[in-house]
């Protein structure tokens, strides 16, 4: 435990550090190997303490995830490869939740549960129409990513009530999705504000993972509790 805790503080100091300086590292033309290779550091970190706790499937769905945000600042080019990394590491993560979980009929007969998918569900909707242009060609691949995303979210809910926390992680995950389009597709003219929208987004990415990481420890060998 302690050294997943060193872990964590490890990987919260190199998140916050590329959140508040990593904007500086892309500046020239693209690969940003050194911008890649810092966005991703806090992520793989946070695969190893899955990987210590020898939850493989909780550590392959990080650890693509650190993929995707490699793959997402290496260039413009490879921006959907870096959304695909993400959605394959959804499915790893849809698989854990529902295969530890209480299964998603008994879910949905819990009222803050179906609330909680309802309301998900529509903001995903919302997100994808009023941050994403129509006539954008990324409009159908970010609509399909969406709604992976809101899957494993959804998923989430199936777990037992003691890990919260998990729950908690996915929905911070799919807040952060909306500040990705958010600042792709809507510039703010503003840097300042630019910066810390940025920031805002990043620091709350990194929330979800972490709740995610630490909220699903041992969760491929606990059977489901309500």
């Amino acid at each position: 435990m302690r050294i997943s805790t060193t872990l964590l503080a490890i990987s919260a100091i190199l998140a916050i550090a590329y959140g508040a300086y990593g904007s500086s590292l892309y500046e020239g033309a693209p690969p940003f190997v050194v911008g890649s290779i810092f966005k991703a550091s806090s992520i793989v970190i946070l695969g190893l303490i899955a990987l210590f706790a020898r939850s493989r499937l909780l550590a392959a769905g990080l650890l693509f995830g650190a993929l995707g945000d490699a793959l997402l600042a290496w260039s413009p080019d490879t921006f959907l490869y870096g959304a695909f990394a993400f959605l394959i590491g959804h499915l790893f993560y849809i698989a854990l939740f529902l295969r530890s979980g209480i299964g998603v009929a008994a879910g949905l007969k819990r009222p803050p549960r179906l609330i909680g998918t309802i309301a998900l569900i529509i903001a995903a909707f919302m997100m994808t129409s009023l941050l994403v242009p129509s006539d954008n060609a990324m409009f159908v691949p970010l609509s399909v990513y969406t709604g992976v995303l809101t899957l494993m979210a959804l998923s989430s809910f199936t777990l037992s009530t003691t890990r919260w926390l998990v729950m908690a992680g996915a929905v911070l995950f799919s807040i952060s999705d909306g500040f990705v389009a958010w600042n792709m597709f809507h510039h703010d003219p503003d840097p300042t504000l630019a910066y810390w929208r940025s920031f805002a987004g990043w620091m709350i990415y990194w929330a979800g993972q972490a709740a995610i990481c630490f909220g699903a420890l041992g969760l491929h060998k606990a059977s489901a509790r309500t």
